[in-house]
């Protein structure tokens, strides 16, 4: 009976101290997982696969067009290496580095066209670039054009666009307008991706849009978040990565400047 009760004694202190040591490693703290940085997610979600064909003609050739000074850096659209980038918008926007034109250029305008697969025309239109009083025509950096169409994409269809830059649009003559070029594909909305960026904050979003490869979005919320902060060094960071996994680090300090103002479609 002694026996029993030592026996039981030591049991108990035993579960006890198993107890105390099970609890002990339960309130450890876990260690945290260290986020991704923007960049590191930017970094190779649009790097192109090894062995790809030839790209599309995204940048005008060694041509320089006779409205450019002699500063300017190359017309280029803004897309991935092969040209192809996807979106799940109706009317996406897309994106473009417009060089510096001569102030001595008569009547310069960029001219955007879209065609079906089938290289057909559904969509054109025509957008002056400004002369200031001082004779600047605009500025350089990054534009835009939402594409706005009585039509909406069709799911799943692939399209061409081209961007002309035309230094006397009032000519008849256009051996001398230089012209790139750009795709896109419209897929399927997403539900799930839909209810996250709702729920996301403005540098997430450009993160769940690049994990999902949708290069217009992701560039037109990194674009918004460049005008809306300027000087943070992340979204600075963020876009030089963007812009040189995809080949395209010589315009990557260039600011966003603004919007093409229709004036025909």
């Amino acid at each position: 009976m002694a026996w029993f009760k030592r026996s039981s004694r030591f049991t108990i202190i035993t579960a006890a101290l198993m107890l105390g040591l099970s609890l002990n490693v339960v309130a450890q703290p876990q260690p945290r997982s260290t986020p991704v940085s923007l960049s590191n997610r930017l970094e190779n979600a649009f790097r192109p696969p090894s062995g790809i064909g030839k790209p599309v003609n995204r940048q005008q050739g060694a041509t320089r067009g006779p409205c450019m000074t002699k500063a300017s850096k190359p017309l280029i659209a803004l897309v991935p290496v092969d040209g192809a980038g996807e979106t799940m918008a109706e009317n996406p926007t897309v994106f473009w580095y417009m060089p510096e034109i001569s102030a001595d250029a008569p009547a310069p305008a960029v001219e955007f066209v879209l065609k079906d697969a089938n290289d057909q025309e559904i969509y054109t239109a025509e957008y002056t670039l400004t002369t200031s009083a001082q004779g600047v025509v605009g500025a350089p950096g990054i534009m835009s054009l939402n594409v706005s169409n009585l039509y909406p994409l069709e799911m799943g269809r692939e399209y061409h666009w081209e961007l002309t830059l035309m230094c006397n649009s009032k000519d008849s003559d256009r051996s001398e307008d230089l012209t790139v070029f750009g795709m896109l594909k419209r897929v399927a909305p997403d539900p799930d991706l839909a209810l996250r960026v709702q729920q996301a904050s403005p540098q997430e979003r450009v993160g769940l849009y690049a994990d999902k490869k949708l290069w217009y979005e992701t560039v037109a919320a990194l674009v918004e978040l460049r005008r809306d902060r300027p000087y943070d060094s992340n979204i600075t960071a963020a876009w030089r990565t963007l812009l040189s996994s995809v080949g395209l680090e010589v315009i990557a300090q260039e600011p966003v400047i603004q919007s093409a103002r229709n004036i025909r479609n």
